[in-house]
Protein backbone atom coordinates (compact mmCIF):
# COMPACT_ATOMS: atom_id res chain seq x y z
CA UNK A 1 0.00 0.00 0.00
CA UNK A 2 1.23 3.18 -0.62
CA UNK A 3 0.46 6.71 1.35
CA UNK A 4 -1.07 9.49 -0.37
CA UNK A 5 -1.66 13.04 0.59
CA UNK A 6 -4.89 12.95 1.32
CA UNK A 7 -3.86 9.95 4.22
CA UNK A 8 -1.33 12.46 6.09
CA UNK A 9 -3.87 15.49 6.17
CA UNK A 10 -4.79 15.13 9.60
CA UNK A 11 -1.19 15.31 10.55
CA UNK A 12 -0.10 17.79 7.97
CA UNK A 13 -3.15 20.20 9.28
CA UNK A 14 -1.52 19.66 12.49
CA UNK A 15 1.66 20.87 11.70
CA UNK A 16 0.03 23.75 10.15
CA UNK A 17 -2.03 24.58 12.53
CA UNK A 18 0.69 23.96 15.20
CA UNK A 19 2.82 26.90 13.98
CA UNK A 20 -0.21 29.35 14.34
CA UNK A 21 -0.33 29.00 17.99
CA UNK A 22 3.44 30.79 17.48
CA UNK A 23 1.68 34.64 17.34
CA UNK A 24 4.83 36.28 18.41
CA UNK A 25 6.71 34.69 15.43
CA UNK A 26 3.51 35.46 13.16
CA UNK A 27 3.34 39.44 13.91
CA UNK A 28 6.96 39.64 13.90
CA UNK A 29 7.67 38.03 10.62
CA UNK A 30 4.67 38.27 8.71
CA UNK A 31 5.64 37.61 5.08
CA UNK A 32 9.08 38.05 5.87
CA UNK A 33 10.62 35.25 3.46
CA UNK A 34 11.07 35.75 0.15
CA UNK A 35 8.24 38.12 -0.64
CA UNK A 36 9.42 40.76 1.14
CA UNK A 37 12.93 40.48 -0.30
CA UNK A 38 11.85 40.44 -4.12
CA UNK A 39 12.60 43.19 -6.11
CA UNK A 40 8.67 44.15 -6.87
CA UNK A 41 8.47 46.91 -4.90
CA UNK A 42 4.42 47.50 -5.31
CA UNK A 43 4.06 43.95 -3.68
CA UNK A 44 6.47 44.87 -1.17
CA UNK A 45 4.80 48.15 -0.35
CA UNK A 46 1.57 46.56 -0.34
CA UNK A 47 2.73 43.83 2.34
CA UNK A 48 4.29 46.49 4.44
CA UNK A 49 1.42 48.79 5.15
CA UNK A 50 -0.57 45.48 5.98
CA UNK A 51 2.17 44.28 8.09
CA UNK A 52 1.92 48.05 9.85
CA UNK A 53 -1.67 47.25 10.69
CA UNK A 54 -1.80 44.36 11.80
CA UNK A 55 0.77 45.64 14.09
CA UNK A 56 -1.39 48.91 14.79
CA UNK A 57 -3.15 48.31 18.15
CA UNK A 58 -6.08 50.49 16.56
CA UNK A 59 -6.68 48.01 13.76
CA UNK A 60 -4.84 44.78 15.31
CA UNK A 61 -8.63 43.48 16.28
CA UNK A 62 -9.65 42.66 12.93
CA UNK A 63 -6.42 40.94 11.94
CA UNK A 64 -6.97 38.68 15.24
CA UNK A 65 -10.45 37.87 13.86
CA UNK A 66 -9.48 36.44 11.28
CA UNK A 67 -6.66 34.68 12.83
CA UNK A 68 -8.87 32.84 15.15
CA UNK A 69 -11.57 31.87 12.11
CA UNK A 70 -8.40 30.23 10.48
CA UNK A 71 -7.65 28.38 13.62
CA UNK A 72 -10.72 27.44 14.23
CA UNK A 73 -11.24 26.00 10.56
CA UNK A 74 -8.14 23.81 11.21
CA UNK A 75 -9.26 22.73 13.94
CA UNK A 76 -12.62 21.47 12.64
CA UNK A 77 -10.79 19.81 9.99
CA UNK A 78 -8.44 18.09 12.51
CA UNK A 79 -11.06 16.54 14.70
CA UNK A 80 -13.56 15.68 11.68
CA UNK A 81 -10.92 13.96 10.26
CA UNK A 82 -9.46 12.11 13.02
CA UNK A 83 -13.03 10.90 14.21
CA UNK A 84 -13.81 9.44 10.86
CA UNK A 85 -10.12 7.84 9.56
CA UNK A 86 -9.27 6.48 13.18
CA UNK A 87 -12.62 5.25 14.42
CA UNK A 88 -13.43 5.16 18.50
CA UNK A 89 -13.83 1.58 18.32
CA UNK A 90 -10.19 0.73 16.66
CA UNK A 91 -8.55 3.21 19.22
CA UNK A 92 -10.14 5.15 21.72
CA UNK A 93 -7.45 7.68 21.67
CA UNK A 94 -9.34 9.36 18.83
CA UNK A 95 -12.14 9.85 21.03
CA UNK A 96 -9.76 11.87 23.29
CA UNK A 97 -8.26 13.77 20.45
CA UNK A 98 -12.11 14.88 19.52
CA UNK A 99 -13.18 15.99 23.09
CA UNK A 100 -9.36 17.72 23.55
CA UNK A 101 -10.20 19.41 20.45
CA UNK A 102 -13.46 20.73 21.61
CA UNK A 103 -11.95 22.17 24.46
CA UNK A 104 -9.20 23.97 22.97
CA UNK A 105 -11.82 25.19 20.17
CA UNK A 106 -13.90 27.00 23.41
CA UNK A 107 -10.56 28.30 24.55
CA UNK A 108 -10.21 29.62 21.21
CA UNK A 109 -13.64 31.21 20.90
CA UNK A 110 -12.45 32.94 24.54
CA UNK A 111 -9.70 34.12 23.47
CA UNK A 112 -9.12 37.96 23.52
CA UNK A 113 -5.84 39.15 22.09
CA UNK A 114 -2.97 36.96 20.12
CA UNK A 115 -1.23 36.25 23.76
CA UNK A 116 -4.47 34.11 24.65
CA UNK A 117 -3.82 32.16 21.43
CA UNK A 118 0.09 32.04 22.05
CA UNK A 119 -0.51 29.93 25.67
CA UNK A 120 -2.46 27.31 23.76
CA UNK A 121 0.26 25.90 21.89
CA UNK A 122 1.66 22.87 24.29
CA UNK A 123 -1.56 22.06 24.72
CA UNK A 124 -2.40 21.80 21.41
CA UNK A 125 0.87 20.27 20.75
CA UNK A 126 0.48 17.65 23.52
CA UNK A 127 -3.26 17.15 23.03
CA UNK A 128 -3.83 17.08 19.15
CA UNK A 129 -0.74 17.25 17.72
CA UNK A 130 1.29 13.97 19.10
CA UNK A 131 -2.15 12.30 19.47
CA UNK A 132 -2.92 12.55 15.90
CA UNK A 133 0.57 11.24 14.77
CA UNK A 134 0.35 8.30 16.81
CA UNK A 135 -3.22 7.71 15.26
CA UNK A 136 -1.67 8.39 11.84
CA UNK A 137 1.81 5.77 12.54
CA UNK A 138 -0.74 3.44 14.18
CA UNK A 139 -3.03 3.35 11.21
CA UNK A 140 -0.23 3.14 8.99
CA UNK A 141 1.08 -0.25 10.66
CA UNK A 142 -2.12 -1.61 10.29
CA UNK A 143 -2.39 -1.24 6.72
CA UNK A 144 1.61 -2.63 5.95
CA UNK A 145 2.97 0.20 5.09
CA UNK A 146 7.25 0.15 5.62
CA UNK A 147 7.74 2.94 8.04
CA UNK A 148 11.34 4.39 8.13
Amino acid sequence: MTVTLNDSKPIGLCVATEELFDTKRFLLNYCDGLIMMDKDLNLKNKLVAVKRELNSFNSQHKFFQGYKAIILSNMDKIIGLVASRYPSAANPQSDRVVADGKAIIGKILNASNFDDIAVLEAEFKGKITLPTYKLFISNLRKSSVDII
